[in-house]
Formats: C-alpha cells, structure tokens, sequence
C-alpha cells in the first residue's frame, strides 16, 4: 500500500449533519445495528473560523459504531455559521487522524483544497478541508491529532446490551476505568 501522512491510521469516523439527532440515531440504529450512541452538548469550540471568519457555533452531537467504523451525527443549535451549513443535511465528512497536522493541512493545500473552517477544542486544532468541488471526491475531510474519543465508542460498543441506540457516557466512563 502506498502510504501518506493521511492513511497511516486510515479514516475512522463517517460524519452526517442532520436536522434532529435522535431521529437520525434511531434510524442508523434500526437499520444497520449501529450503536451505542453517546450523546454529548450542546457545546461550543474554544475557537472556530468559518470561511476565515470568527463563529461560534452550538452544536450537538452523537458517536457510536458501525462496525469498525465510528459514526458521528452533528445538529447544529444556533444560527452561527458552521461548514456544513453550505451542503446542507446528510453525509457530510471522513474524519482522518494524523501525527503531524500542519503537514496534512500542506499535503491537502498542494492538491488545490482549502481549509473551510478551523477550530480548538480540549486545545488541539481541527480543520475541515472543503473538497466539495470538483469531481474527484465531494465530502469534507476533518484532520486532526490523535484523540481517545474513538476508544471510548469503541468500550461502549463492547459493554452495550443492544436494547437502545444510547448509552450514558458516565457508564461509559465507569467502564474504561
């Protein structure tokens, strides 16, 4: 396999803006046994540029498994700018984690695409590359460093009983010790 800065760990989350986050976590669950989702916010970033420009958007999101895979939902609460808000509901973006984020920031930069919105959260910067246009590969990329959150869904799917789409993230906690 070929190997760059952006699959040395390869994609791990699929990420989806919806309208209502319990109705998009039912379904994924009913249809494809996705789960446990953690609920988390609202919640804002300690920082976001949305096209350059200061945001502050809310948002509330859910992670859970499917499969291999993390699955990520985003409602949006506020009418803040946020990325998504140009592609409207449904997938939206791969996450992609790598060691060294100004390097895949340059790589993605090099092939002609820019980054649609930056941000900090728990102090590390993320970044939404913006390759919707053209013809080759129409989602976001969201690059980031390393983050544990991706192991956390994983021990939820791991101690999950199946009987709902949720599980509480204090139970959750608990469990990774």
């Amino acid at each position: 396999m070929y190997e760059t800065i952006l699959n040395k760990y390869g994609p791990d989350q699929l990420s989806y803006t919806v309208k209502d986050i319990d109705a998009a976590v039912q379904e994924f669950y009913e249809l494809f046994g996705a789960g446990p989702f953690i609920k988390m916010g609202p919640m804002h970033y300690e920082s976001c540029k949305v096209r350059g420009e200061e945001a502050d958007p809310e948002i509330i999101i859910a992670l859970g498994m499917w499969g291999p895979m993390q699955v990520e939902f985003v409602q949006k609460t506020n009418g803040e700018p946020l990325l998504f808000d140009e592609s409207g509901y449904g997938f939206n973006h791969v996450n992609v984690v790598v060691d060294d984020y100004d390097e895949a920031i340059q790589l993605l930069r090099d092939h002609g695409y820019e980054v649609g919105q930056e941000m900090r959260s728990s102090g590390s910067p993320i970044a939404y590359v913006d390759t919707m246009e053209g013809e080759n590969i129409g989602h976001h990329i969201e690059i980031h460093g390393y983050n544990p959150v991706i192991e956390m869904t994983k021990k939820a799917r791991e101690i999950w009983d199946g009987k709902s789409p949720w599980i509480d993230l204090a139970t959750v906690m608990a469990a990774m010790g």
